[in-house]
C-alpha cells in the first residue's frame, strides 16, 4: 500500500461530470423556498500548517458573481470547487450550490473571514463571517511525539480540545510519514476510560498533505472512533500502538519491508458539566436533534387509544437518553411508551442513533383536544437548552363510547323513585334521642381512643419488623442469571454486557437512582453517604471499568468471566451487608 500515490485523474473527471449536471438541473428547475447563503468551515480550531476546508453554500436559488472574501491570513492551496444538486421534499424541488477552499493556515491567531456575496435573481446576499483560531501544534493535535523519528510518526487527535459531557467527539489515529509504507497493523487501542466509545466505519481515508516545520508530510487516518465524555473534568485518552511496514530497498534491489511499533501520545480533554439548572423536559442528551409524529387517527371514542408514534434521530449519547414524558391536557392519560424500533448509523461524519416509539393516549371525557409534544435538548454548539417542539398542533375530536360513565349517559334521573325517609318510624327516633345522653358520648369518646392507642401499637410492631427484615439481605443474585447463562458465549461482549445491565440494575434500586442518574459520581456520592468503605466502592468501580472495556473496547482485562461473574456475586454480598448496617 503506498499512501504517498497521488489522486488519479478519474476521480477529478467524475466531479466535473457532477458539476456539470448539478448545473443543467439549476438551470430547469425553479427554487422551492427563499434562497439563503450560509459560509461554514470544518473547525472553528485549526493547527498551524495544516490544511482545512470553506464552504459557502447557497440553498434554494441559481447563483452568479460568487465574490468570495479575502483570504489574507491563509494560503489558498486550492479553489473554488463548485458542487451543485437538488433536493425533493414533499414535492419541493429545493436547489442548492456550493464553493469550496481548501485553504492552509500559515499563522497562529485568531483571525475574521468577511462575509463572501452571491447575486440570485438581481438581489445581492451575503454569508455570515467566519472567525477561525490558529493554534500551534501540540501532543495528540498534530504534533511530533517526543523521541519519535521525523521521518515517521503517528498522533492520536482529538476533533476539539473542549467539550461538553455527553457530546459526541471524533478521536483519529494518523500516521505522519515521509517514507513509503507497504501496511499497518493497529496493535493497540487507546484506554477510553471515562468515554463512551464506538467504532467508526466510515471516515476518510485518502492521503492528504501537510507542511511541518519545512517537510511535506502524507498523512493517512489509520483508525476512527466516536468518543462521549462521560463525567465533567480533566479527561484523558490514552496511548494506541500500531506498527507499521517501511518499504526498503538496496543495492542488489527492493528488500523486504522493515516493521517499526509506533506509540501515541496522550490526548487530554476539558469536559465541561451542563449548566443548571435543566429544563423539566430535558431529554438527557447532548447534540443535535430531530423528531416527527403521526397518529392513526384524528377522532376517537372514549372506548378507543389513540397511538402516537414518535421518531427521535440524533448524534448524542444514546446512553443518556431519557424517553419524552409528555403533559397531557385535563381527561387524557398516557401509558409508558413501547419501542418499536431501534438502530444506529454513520452519515458520513458522526454516528446517528434512531428510536421509534409509541405512546397509547386513553381519553375518559368526550371533547376536542391539542396536543403539542414538547422534548429538550442540550445544543453544544450554542451552549444552552433548545426545545424541540412538534411543527404542528395534533388536533383530534372524543366522542362519548358505550362504556362512559352512566352518570353522564344523558339517563332522566328524575324518574327515579326518591328514597323512603328511615327517620319516619319511632324506631329512628328513640335511637337518636338514645344518642344525645352524655354518658353514651363518653363511652363512644373512650372507645376511640382504644382503637387509637391499638392502631398506634401495630403501627409501631410492622416499623420494627420492617427494620429487621431491612437486616435480612435480598437476594439480588438472581438478575445475574442471565450472566451466567452467556458464560461460554463465542463473543464476550454478550456476557460483560449482560453483567453490567445486571450491575446497574442492581446499583438503580438500591440507591434509588434512575438510569439517567446512573453515573460514576452519582453512584460514588449515595455510598459514600451510606458510609460504604472506600475499598468497596473501588472495586465495585473497578469491576464496572472491566465490563465497559469488554463492551466498547473489546479488551476483557484481567480475570476469565467465571472470575469476574463470582467478583460481581460477592461484590453484592459485600455491598448489601455494608448498606444494611448503615441504616
Amino acid at each position: 500500500m503506498n499512501i504517498r500515490a497521488r489522486i488519479s485523474a478519474r476521480s477529478g473527471l467524475r466531479r466535473i461530470v457532477r458539476a456539470t449536471l448539478g448545473c443543467l438541473l439549476l438551470a430547469i428547475l425553479p427554487a422551492a423556498a427563499q434562497p439563503t447563503f450560509e459560509a461554514s468551515v470544518e473547525s472553528p480550531e485549526v493547527v498551524a500548517g495544516s490544511h482545512f476546508e470553506v464552504s459557502f453554500a447557497l440553498k434554494n436559488g441559481e447563483g452568479v458573481n460568487f465574490r468570495p472574501p479575502s483570504f489574507a491570513n491563509f494560503r489558498v492551496v486550492s479553489g473554488p470547487t463548485l458542487t451543485s444538486g437538488m433536493t425533493i421534499i414533499n414535492g419541493n424541488y429545493l436547489v442548492h450550490r456550493t464553493w469550496s477552499y481548501e485553504l492552509e493556515a500559515k499563522t497562529t491567531g485568531k483571525f475574521t473571514l468577511k462575509a463572501a456575496r452571491v447575486s440570485v435573481n438581481g438581489r445581492s446576499l451575503s454569508s455570515n463571517p467566519l472567525t477561525i483560531r490558529v493554534v500551534a501544534a501540540r501532543n495528540g493535535q498534530g504534533s511530533i511525539p517526543v523521541g519519535a523519528a521525523e521521518e515517521l510518526f503517528i498522533v492520536g487527535e482529538l476533533s476539539t480540545a473542549e467539550a461538553w459531557a455527553g457530546q459526541q467527539l471524533t478521536y483519529w489515529i494518523k500516521v505522519y510519514t515521509l517514507l513509503t509504507l507497504e501496511g499497518y497493523d493497529l496493535i493497540e487501542l487507546p484506554d477510553f476510560q471515562g468515554f463512551y466509545a464506538k467504532e467508526k466505519v466510515r471516515f476518510d481515508t485518502r492521503v492528504q498533505y501537510q507542511t511541518i516545520k519545512g517537510k511535506k508530510y502524507a498523512v493517512k487516518i489509520l483508525h476512527a472512533e466516536a468518543v462521549f465524555p462521560q463525567e465533567a473534568g480533566e479527561q484523558t485518552v490514552g496511548v494506541a500502538r500500531v506498527r507499521v511496514n517501511v518499504e526498503r530497498s538496496g543495492p542488489l534491489g527492493r528488500l523486504g519491508p522493515l516493521p517499526k511499533v509506533l506509540n501515541t501520545l496522550p490526548v487530554r480533554l476539558r469536559v465541561k458539566a451542563l449548566p443548571a439548572p435543566a429544563p423539566a423536559q430535558f431529554g438527557g442528551v447532548v447534540g443535535q436533534y430531530d423528531w416527527q409524529f403521526t397518529t392513526d387517527r384524528d377522532s376517537l371514542s372514549t372506548d378507543d387509544a389513540l397511538l402516537l408514534r414518535v421518531q427521535l434521530s440524533g448524534n448524542g449519547d444514546p446512553k443518556r437518553m431519557v424517553l419524552p414524558v409528555f403533559t397531557l391536557p385535563t381527561g387524557l392519560e398516557a401509558f409508558e411508551p413501547k419501542v418499536l424500533e431501534e438502530e444506529e448509523y454513520e452519515n458520513g461524519q458522526q454516528i446517528v442513533h434512531r428510536k421509534t416509539l409509541e405512546y397509547a393516549i386513553l381519553s375518559q371525557e368526550p371533547g376536542d383536544y391539542d396536543l403539542r409534544p414538547e422534548w429538550a435538548v442540550f445544543d453544544p454548539d450554542s451552549g444552552r437548552y433548545v426545545a424541540l417542539q412538534a411543527d404542528t398542533v395534533l388536533h383530534f375530536r372524543v366522542s362519548i363510547g358505550k362504556n362512559y360513565r352512566a352518570n353522564q349517559t344523558g339517563i332522566d334521573t328524575l324518574t327515579v323513585a326518591p328514597p323512603p325517609d328511615r327517620f319516619a318510624s319511632g324506631w329512628w327516633r328513640q335511637a337518636a334521642d338514645w344518642l344525645a345522653l352524655p354518658w353514651v358520648w363518653g363511652g363512644l369518646a373512650g372507645l376511640v381512643g382504644l382503637l387509637l392507642i391499638f392502631s398506634w401499637t401495630r403501627r409501631q410492631r410492622k416499623m420494627t419488623a420492617g427494620r429487621a427484615a431491612a437486616m435480612v439481605p435480598i437476594n439480588y443474585l438472581e438478575q445475574f442469571g442471565q450472566a451466567r447463562q452467556l458464560l461460554n458465549s463465542p463473543d464476550p461482549r454478550f456476557f460483560y454486557d449482560a453483567l453490567l445491565r445486571a450491575l446497574h440494575e442492581y446499583l438503580s434500586k438500591r440507591l434509588a437512582l434512575s438510569p439517567a442518574q446512573l453515573s460514576v459520581a452519582n453512584v460514588h456520592d449515595r455510598l459514600t453517604r451510606r458510609q460504604v468503605p472506600a475499598n468497596h466502592i473501588q472495586s465495585l468501580f473497578d469491576l464496572w471499568q472491566t465490563c465497559e472495556q469488554a463492551i466498547f473496547a473489546g479488551q476483557p482485562g484481567a480475570g476469565s468471566p467465571e472470575i469476574n461473574l463470582r467478583t460481581a456475586e460477592q461484590l453484592v454480598h459485600t455491598l448489601e451487608r455494608d448498606l444494611t448496617s448503615s441504616l
